[in-house]
């Protein structure tokens, strides 16, 4: 089947995009770096700059990236064999190089099914600023920029592995439930219109409006299956429900009784197609203030992406509904079967769930929220150099709430130097030791931030990883007007932590 082939093929890059955390979107440690226009995407009320112009690199205004799960990684699924020292006898020398995996890539599930809960999920985020500037004049700062994001979203239950690992020996004369499993990905354009005003000299307000235009996407609603093995264990007996919604410049192909067997891109479809497609619109606001109690004491709080977008192009909505017969699958030491060997069961398994996957023309359109993130900070001024802060963000996404807390210390030196160091416990990690450093020369600025500066260069064994970075041209307001009396905006605005 033609279908069965593409669709493993995609399954194992999905599984790849959750696992290898090779992609790394906004760390906690920026949002109270001194200097950095860009602490407006966390916070609207607190743009880096107390006056003047800025713009960012055309093509690479920024870039954000992100990873994280539910405290598994990569290599606790798959990872290299180990020579199996215990067949080392004359006797079993050919079980013993059969069984020799340490130049291969194997799948672990016993120490997989060790690290996951009960509830499991795998996030990646990527976003491209191409275009950013903004302006601070007085009590107001305007900005403006042109991103293209996206993310994907994949999560399961322990006893989708169970079954994987256990095969249906433990299930025999019994009925299995996998709970809900599936996956979200999105991947839109995003045009954002900042503004932020000094509505006292301790109180400022910021928001964003955000237009917002789809490119693609793909929502699974209610998937999951029962499992019923009958008391001889020889099979599984399979019912399999949910509903699939894709946006997305492919066609599907049926037999007469409604079975998919093949997909195709569109027909004369071109990747400008693609990129210039407006007719999936959105939209989306950001919300925040910033308000210092005392002078040494700030309190903030943002929403940050509260949006939808509607999708109406190239709409397929598949709903599943059958059922089907299985063999049981048993993975056992200490062959740890590897990853390549499973493609054919995973093909067998892929073109029977496939099967009972049915067109649904009840109404092709649907919408999507984006993931909803709310930060509470304090900052406290050790001095006129250095503060110490605190931040929790509370990240909403398909209905379910992770949560992060982030302590840093910042400073910025000489008008030039932007670090910050933090500490920060995610996902139920507590290794996630981050830093922050912005550095100007003349009108020349690049900065970059991430709360586990160790991830990057241990990918397969990372938890949570993010990265941003940046460049900036900053032009400083040389202008004499004069306001609230001969303050200056930066005297006015505290909360900005910027000297520019």
């Amino acid at each position: 089947m033609t279908m069965g082939k593409h669709a493993s093929n995609i399954l194992f890059l999905m599984v790849f995009l959750f696992c290898s955390k090779l992609t790394f979107a906004q760390p906690n440690t920026l949002y109270f770096m001194k200097g950095i226009p860009q602490t407006k995407d966390l916070n609207p009320a607190r743009p880096g700059i107390s006056g003047g112009f800025y713009f960012s690199m055309p093509l690479f205004s920024k870039l954000d990236l992100e990873a994280n799960s539910n405290n598994w990684s990569y290599n606790d699924l798959i990872h290299k064999g180990t020579s199996n020292t215990s067949l080392n006898n004359t006797t079993n020398n050919t079980l013993n190089n059969q069984y020799d995996q340490s130049d291969s890539l194997v799948i672990d599930l016993d120490k997989f099914r060790e690290k996951i809960g009960n509830s499991n999920f795998g996030f990646e985020a990527a976003a491209l600023t191409v275009l950013e500037a903004g302006y601070k004049k007085g009590k107001n700062f305007y900005a403006f920029s042109l991103t293209e994001r996206q993310f994907v979203e994949g999560f399961f239950n322990k006893t989708l592995v169970d079954i994987t690992k256990l095969g249906n020996y433990p299930y025999v004369g019994e009925t299995f439930y996998s709970g809900n499993f599936g996956i979200g990905a999105q991947h839109y354009r995003e045009f954002a219109f900042n503004y932020s005003h000094d509505a006292t000299k301790k109180l400022t307000l910021g928001a964003a409006a955000k237009i917002l235009f789809g490119m693609g996407a793909i929502q699974t609603n209610g998937m999951n299956f029962k499992v019923a093995s009958p008391a001889n264990g020889e099979y599984l007996d399979v019912s399999v429900t949910g509903r699939v919604n894709l946006s997305v410049p492919i066609s599907f192909n049926y037999t007469p009784i409604g079975d998919i067997y093949s997909m195709s891109s569109l027909p004369d479809y071109k990747l400008q197609d693609y990129l210039l497609n407006f007719q999936n619109s959105g939209i989306a606001v950001d919300m925040g203030f910033a308000y210092m109690t005392n002078k040494k004491t700030e309190l903030s709080m943002s929403v940050i992406d509260l949006g939808i977008i509607g999708w109406k192009s190239n709409v397929t909505r598949l709903t599943e509904h059958g059922n089907f017969f299985f063999q049981g699958i048993n993975i056992n030491d200490p062959t740890k079967v590897k990853p390549l060997l499973l493609k054919p069961i995973i093909d067998q398994l892929h073109d029977s769930i496939v099967a009972t996957f049915r067109p649904d023309n009840s109404g092709k359109s649907f919408s999507t929220i984006l993931p909803v993130k709310v930060y509470l900070g304090i900052d406290y001024k050790l001095n006129d150099a250095i503060s110490l802060s605190g931040l929790s963000r509370i990240r909403i996404i398909s209905s379910k709430v992770h949560t992060s807390l982030t302590v840093s210390a910042n400073t910025l030196i000489a008008n030039a130097l932007s670090l910050s160091a933090s500490y920060s416990i995610m996902e139920s990690t507590f290794d996630n030791i981050g830093l922050g450093i912005g550095i100007k020369a003349g009108l020349f600025q690049i900065y970059a931030a991430a709360d586990n500066f160790v991830s990057p260069f241990y990918p397969t064994m990372a938890r949570n990883m993010n990265l941003r970075i940046g460049i900036n041209f900053v032009f400083k307001d040389t202008s004499k007007s004069k306001i609230k009396g001969g303050e200056s905006s930066s005297k006015l605005n505290p909360n900005c932590n910027c000297p520019y």
